[in-house]
């Protein structure tokens, strides 16, 4: 009798360690719809199984790639995000991209992107150009009224998109409005660091991933808010050293936004060792700016990933292009993601949210 007590004791602890914290990953994730702009626009909310309309608790918004999906970012971009903000007790939303079918070389192409505003925009006088004359050939949004010969995303207003989608979910849950976070990839990063540039009152921090930010074009905010962003060392889809992209396009330096950023706060110029044990622990090389003037807990930190490509960390290049069942009537041609979220957290996850976790808005 003893002996079955103890296996069956044993049984739940397994349980809970790994098979059946995987399952509460997967409920209380819902769609959400609404109007923007005259079309209808998605947007993914996932609540922890412990939450509570009486208490308060912090909001992570993820944003996908180009052609990528909001559950697509959320399963296999992340390792499954859901998972994560189960363990640490925070909402997550992955609003979706406006996205269309078309065909390159004469195959069906999933398109879906965000309009930073600064990858669209035309050629300025005395600007560096910001993709070569013989760059690849993307799919025009029909959207898209103007589009210059260095244009690739869409041309709706999603810095307004997700401004709503934040107020929103803020007004229908239980969120501190002193702890909402903003991070994305590549097409995504780029639109974290634009909507945290020009809407930091909204955060109280942002991280951008492999951020396509084009050359000469990255932001500082008006207003102080600490900024993450992470690279591949041997990333070619957004090259970390100046040199053209594999498909014909320029795009920021870290170091270059980096120093743009923290000197918009008055951070002095002197470079440390971020305090990410996370990010310590898996070799990432992570410096910051700190002692800011407009902010001593403000900071800038800047990560590289050795041998690291294009991916979200602790991610393979490459994952992501696919929907879940959640998004199955939406995107109904898009391939389904494989179950990609395993028994352990995702150690990327853990470097954002360690960063994310030691800042507050004040003026929230």
């Amino acid at each position: 009798m003893k002996i079955r007590i103890k296996i069956l004791f044993l049984s739940v602890f397994i349980c809970i360690l790994s098979s059946c914290a995987v399952s509460k990953a997967t409920e209380n994730f819902l769609k959400k719809t609404m109007l923007w702009q005259g079309i209808e626009r998605e947007y993914l909310i996932f609540l922890p199984t412990s939450y509570s309309p009486e208490v308060e608790i912090p909001l992570v918004v993820g944003l996908h790639g180009y052609t990528g999906t909001a559950s697509g970012f959320e399963k296999e971009t992340t390792k499954g995000m859901n998972l994560h903000a189960e363990y640490r007790n925070y909402i997550a939303v992955y609003p979706q991209g406006v996205n269309f079918w078309d065909k390159t070389n004469g195959m069906p192409f999933f398109v879906s992107s965000w309009n930073d505003l600064e990858s669209n925009a035309p050629p300025r006088e005395g600007e560096r150009p910001i993709c070569i004359k013989s760059r690849g050939e993307y799919p025009r949004p029909k959207e898209c009224k103007e589009y210059s010969h260095c244009a690739w995303t869409g041309c709706y207003d999603d810095i307004g998109f997700i401004k709503k989608v934040i107020e929103k979910v803020t007004e229908e849950y239980a969120v501190e409005k002193s702890r909402r976070y903003l991070s994305g990839i590549s097409n995504g990063g780029a639109m974290a660091h634009r909507f945290a540039c020009l809407h930091p009152e909204m955060l109280a921090a942002a991280a951008s991933i492999s951020g396509s930010i084009p050359r000469d074009r990255s932001c500082a905010p008006k207003i102080p808010i600490s900024y993450l962003q992470v690279f591949g060392d041997k990333d070619t889809i957004t090259p970390i050293n100046g040199k053209v992209s594999s498909d014909g396009w320029f795009y920021e330096k870290p170091e270059i936004s980096f120093n743009k950023w923290a000197e918009s706060m008055g951070c002095t110029e002197d470079l440390e060792a971020s305090n990410l044990l996370t990010a310590e622990s898996n070799n990432l090389i992570c410096t910051s700016r700190r002692s800011c003037s407009k902010g001593r807990s403000l900071e800038v930190i800047n990560c590289l990933v050795p041998d690291g490509g294009h991916a979200w960390p602790g991610q393979k290049p490459g994952v992501g292009f696919c929907r879940s069942k959640e998004q199955g009537t939406s995107i109904p041609n898009q391939k389904e993601c494989l179950d990609n979220n395993g028994k352990e957290i995702n150690w990327g996850n853990e470097v954002i949210w360690e960063f994310f976790n030691k800042h507050r808005r004040e003026s929230a």
